[in-house]
């Protein structure tokens, strides 16, 4: 995850507008400075802006009559688009609904025909808070001792993945990983070197995570959760047993672990193809289970 507070990547913006005069003049304005992307009516704006995830939306008052405050309300209600900021555009004078805008959850309202100047001074300046936004956002996902993203981040990417997992029809695998006899090395080796450890597993788990879809937390105490969009049982095998080889590579030793006399953990895995009648606690609950099975059958192993 980027912490950076700089904005170092073009951002992406979504119009949302049937005249293509106005298309042009936003792709010319931002041309040196942004992605622009481009919807003609409403229900494309939708799909683009769940997909995509755009910076900021610039969208058409009405388009053939159809209502953008309908819109601006909607994407409000999706978890996947609610943060993204909104600049709503009327070419209708005094007929324009400013307040009903900025009520359905607008961040700002600009009038047509567009002044290039405003319309850059106002769309930087929501760029500017987003990237703010994002980066406090980013800070309080992250998990204060190991550096990755924490239990709450994992419940929220969980979540959308399934969305999008749903409505593309692929699966998903979840790798649950638990650190073998952890109490027992916090108890030989003090509390000190139990955060080292913590450090260095996540760390290791973390390189050797070669997509950058995949996605590592820290689940809880010395527990890791590891989310792999659109990866079937097969593929997700060979990542889990990468993973659980990589730890026991480290050789970290552990001379009070029941086993092998050096640090070890259990992986439990799960895959399941999301639709409309599953929940992502389901896949958590698989993989829980079968975790639980490598724990019981002696440990350092993976079950799946």
């Amino acid at each position: 995850m980027n912490t950076d507070n700089n904005i170092t990547d073009k951002p992406t913006i979504l119009a949302v507008d049937d005249n293509p005069s106005s298309f042009d003049q936003i792709s010319n304005t931002f041309r040196d400075s942004a992605s622009i992307l481009s919807a003609v009516n409403y229900q494309n704006g939708m799909e683009i802006a769940e997909n995509e995830q755009p910076d900021l939306i610039l969208l058409n008052e009405k388009i053939k009559e159809s209502d953008g405050l309908e819109v601006c309300l909607a994407l409000q209600k999706r978890p996947e688009t609610r943060d993204i900021p909104i600049i709503v555009m009327s070419n209708n004078g005094e007929n324009s609904n400013e307040a009903g805008s900025i009520n359905a959850g607008a961040v700002d309202f600009i009038f047509k025909p567009l002044d290039e100047n405003i319309l850059k001074a106002r769309v930087e300046n929501q760029l500017r808070q987003k990237n703010n936004l994002d980066f406090l956002k980013t800070l309080s996902s992250i998990d204060a001792l190991t550096e990755i993203p924490n239990r709450r981040f994992f419940d929220e990417r969980l979540d959308q993945e399934w969305k999008r997992a749903t409505r593309e029809r692929y699966s998903i695998s979840l790798l649950m990983i638990d650190i073998d006899h952890f109490k027992s090395y916090n108890d030989t080796y003090g509390h000190l070197q139990g955060d080292e450890c913590l450090k260095t597993v996540a760390r290791n788990l973390s390189q050797n995570l070669w997509r950058s879809s995949d996605i590592i937390t820290r689940y809880g105490g010395e527990e890791f959760a590891v989310i792999l969009p659109g990866t079937p049982s097969y593929s997700a095998l060979n990542v889990a047993k990468r993973l659980w080889e990589s730890i026991s590579a480290l050789e970290i030793e552990h001379s009070s672990s029941l086993s092998v006399g050096y640090l070890t953990v259990s992986i439990g895995l799960a895959t399941l193809s999301p639709n409309e009648k599953t929940k992502p606690h389901q896949l958590i609950e698989l993989a829980d289970k079968n975790l639980y099975k490598s724990k019981t059958d002696g440990r350092n192993r993976v079950t799946g």
